[in-house]
């Protein structure tokens, strides 16, 4: 007969290879397994088809798995963005700087304006870190944070196309409380408004968000953006809209149509 202690040594011993057995498997699960995982469930939850998702995953990582994080370019994404084109409706096209949030909570469950992050890869990729190493077919989300790098060129390269894919009249939300709401050395400043193009683009217009209306559409920097639109042959507008009213109309989920109008001119 076994002793009650017996039953109680061997209980341990099996907690203990238990134990042994699984923290390893956990420690050890491969980054690869991590971010294939977390790419698949979002693009799942886009929603969009397994085996699209399975396609856009495999093109994805051929611009950047096995090659060094610095030689990784935009061009590297370009197949990328040409077997997987936008497919929103362009004329809804809305640019962001220094606003990422509010503009978010803006777009969410409203389709009445698209930003780049509410796409598919960019929803899919947005908040992600990823490169790969020469030699190497695992993918890592401790990269360094040199230039060129396999995140930024993506962005890089998504808002270019982003930019030269946007018709009709298109908006950017931009801060107004900063000294000088344009940045052109922003993303926004830098490679989505020379790639917009005036065979497509009719007008920009630009929403401040402001504490308080002031007249902050007569800052120096804006003019710049304004004469830089006008040289394209694209026209420009200016709107100020107080933050507390945009939050407001978020909160109360205001009627269909409501907050764009809001927002637009």
């Amino acid at each position: 007969m076994v002793s009650a202690k017996a039953v109680a040594v061997c209980l341990t011993v099996v907690v203990i290879v238990v134990i042994i057995i699984v923290l390893p498997s956990v420690l050890l699960t491969p980054p690869t397994a991590q971010f294939r995982a977390r790419f698949m469930k979002k693009c799942l939850e886009f929603p969009e088809e397994e085996k699209i998702c399975e396609s856009v995953q495999a093109t994805f990582e051929q611009a950047f798995i096995g090659k060094d994080e610095r030689n990784v370019t935009e061009g590297n994404y370009c197949p990328l963005f040409d077997e997987f084109q936008f497919k929103h409706p362009c004329d809804k096209t809305m640019f962001w700087s220094k606003t990422k949030d509010l503009v978010h909570k803006l777009t969410k469950n409203r389709d009445s304006f698209i930003t780049l992050e509410d796409t598919l890869l960019g929803n899919v990729l947005d908040g992600q870190v990823w490169c790969g190493k020469a030699g190497n077919k695992e993918i890592y989300t401790k990269c360094g944070s040199g230039e060129p790098n396999p995140v930024s060129s993506f962005w890089r390269a998504a808002s270019t196309r982003f930019a030269e894919y946007a018709c009709g009249n298109v908006t950017v939300m931009l801060d107004g409380e900063r000294e000088e709401p344009y940045d052109s050395n922003s993303f926004f400043g830098s490679v989505e408004v020379p790639n917009l193009k005036p065979t497509r683009v009719a007008r920009l217009t630009v929403v401040l968000v402001t504490e308080k209306n002031g007249n902050q559409c007569n800052k120096g920097a804006l003019m710049k953006l304004k004469n830089m639109l006008t040289q394209k042959g694209i026209g420009y507008a200016c709107k100020e809209v107080e933050k507390s009213q945009i939050e407001k109309c978020i909160q109360e989920s205001s009627p269909r149509g409501a907050c764009e109008e809001l927002v637009s001119n």
